[in-house]
C-alpha cells in the first residue's frame, strides 16, 4: 500500500472516530440533562404532592372532628381549618394530575381519588347540616363516621389510595434515576468511543513520526488536547446524575418522614370520633363503635410522628435538583469541540496528503 493511501485512511479513520466521539458525547450529555430535567419538572414533584395531600387530607379530617367533638360546629361548621386543608389537598392533586409520571395508571389512580374525595366533602357537609338540628345529631354524627371512614379505609379509603398513587409515582422515579440516560451502561456507551479517538491520535502520532522524523505534530496534539476537554465537560453529565439521585435520596427520606407523621396524625382524630359515637349513638350503633376503638392505642392518641415540614423539604429538594443543571450551553462547547478536532485533524494531514499527491 502507498504513503498516501496509508494517510488517506488514517485520515479517514480519525475523522470517523470524531463523528462518532462527538455524537456520543452530545447524546450523552443530552439523554442525562433531559431525564434530569424530567425529574426536577415533573417525577419529584408528583411523588411530593401526593404525600402533601396525604398530609393535608389528614390535618382536614382532624380538624372536622375536634370542630365536632368540642361543639364548634354549631356555630361556625367544619371550621376554616379543616376547609383550608381541603383547599391545600386539592391544589396538590391538580400539581400530580399536571405531573403525573405514572402514565394512564397514575391519571385512573387520581380520579378515582377525586371523586371519592367530593363524596367525602359531601358527607361532611351533611354532617354539618343535620347536627346542627337538635334531633339530629346521631345522624350527624353517623354522617361524620362515613366521612371517616371514607377517608381511612385501609385500601379504598382515600388515604390508602394516595399511598398507592404515591408508590406509582415513586416507583417512576426510581426508574428514571436508575434506568435510561443515568444507567451505568451509559459510561461505556460514550466512553469507548472518546478513548478510540484517543488511541488513533496517539497511534497517527507514532505513525508519522516513524514516517517524517517529526517529534510532534502539533495539529495532531492540539486535537488530543481537546479531545480530552471534551471528554471533561461530558463527564459533568455524570456528576448532574449522581447530584439527581442524591435528590431522589432525599424525596425517598422525605416521604419515610411524612408517612410516619401522617399514619401518628390519621390516629389521633379517632379517639375524638369515638367519644362522639357513644355520646351520640350509643347501642344504636352496633359494633361500630367497638370496631372503631380496637383501633385506638392504649392511652388515648397516638404521639405525633417525627415528620418535617413538607413547604421545607420540597425546597430542599428543588435546590438539589436545581444545583444539578448543568448550563445548556455545554452541548455547544461539545460540539465545538468536536468540530475543531476534525479541522485539526485535517489540518495535521493536509501537508504530507499533498506532498504525496504532487509526487504522484
Amino acid at each position: 500500500m502507498s504513503t498516501l493511501r496509508r494517510l488517506l485512511r488514517l485520515r479517514f479513520w480519525l475523522l470517523t472516530a470524531t463523528v462518532v466521539a462527538t455524537i456520543a458525547a452530545l447524546a450523552t450529555f443530552a439523554g442525562i440533562q433531559a431525564t434530569v430535567a424530567e425529574v426536577r419538572a415533573r417525577t419529584a414533584p408528583a411523588v411530593l404532592e401526593v404525600v402533601a395531600a396525604q398530609d393535608a387530607l389528614v390535618k382536614a379530617d382532624n380538624a372536622v372532628v375536634t370542630s365536632f367533638a368540642t361543639g364548634q360546629v354549631e356555630l361556625i361548621g367544619p371550621g376554616e381549618r379543616h376547609q383550608s386543608e381541603l383547599v391545600i389537598a386539592r391544589q396538590s392533586l391538580t400539581q400530580v394530575a399536571e405531573h403525573n409520571a405514572a402514565g394512564t395508571e397514575g391519571s385512573r389512580a387520581l380520579q378515582v381519588v377525586e371523586g371519592l374525595l367530593a363524596d367525602y366533602a359531601n358527607f361532611v357537609e351533611q354532617a354539618d347540616a343535620h347536627y346542627r338540628q337538635d334531633d339530629g345529631r346521631m345522624l350527624g354524627t353517623a354522617d361524620l363516621w362515613y366521612a371517616s371512614r371514607l377517608m381511612h379505609q385501609p385500601e379504598n379509603g382515600i388515604l390508602g389510595r394516595l399511598g398507592a398513587l404515591a408508590e406509582l409515582q415513586h416507583t417512576a422515579l426510581r426508574d428514571q434515576l436508575s434506568g435510561g440516560w443515568l444507567a451505568v451502561a451509559v459510561v461505556p456507551l460514550w466512553l469507548l468511543p472518546a478513548l478510540a479517538l484517543l488511541g488513533l491520535l496517539g497511534y497517527a502520532q507514532f505513525r508519522l513520526r516513524r514516517k517524517f522524523r517529526r517529534r510532534w505534530n502539533f495539529w495532531l496534539l492540539g486535537a488530543t488536547g481537546l479531545l480530552i476537554g471534551m471528554i471533561v465537560t461530558t463527564s459533568f453529565a455524570f456528576g448532574s446524575a449522581s447530584d439527581a439521585r442524591d435528590a431522589g435520596g432525599s424525596v425517598d427520606t422525605a416521604v419515610a418522614s411524612w408517612r410516619e407523621g401522617t399514619a401518628a396524625g390519621a390516629a389521633q382524630g379517632r379517639p375524638k370520633l369515638v367519644e362522639l359515637l357513644r355520646a351520640h349513638c350509643g347501642q344504636d350503633c352496633g359494633g361500630v363503635v367497638a370496631e372503631l376503638a380496637a383501633g385506638v392505642p392504649d392511652g388515648g392518641a397516638a404521639p405525633p410522628g417525627s415528620t418535617g415540614d413538607p413547604a421545607d423539604d420540597g425546597g430542599r429538594i428543588d435546590d438539589q435538583l436545581d444545583s444539578a443543571d448543568v448550563p445548556a450551553f455545554a452541548e455547544y462547547l461539545i460540539a465545538g469541540f468536536g468540530l475543531v478536532i476534525a479541522g485539526l485533524v485535517v489540518a495535521g494531514f493536509h501537508y504530507r496528503i499533498e506532498e504525496y499527491r504532487f509526487r504522484s
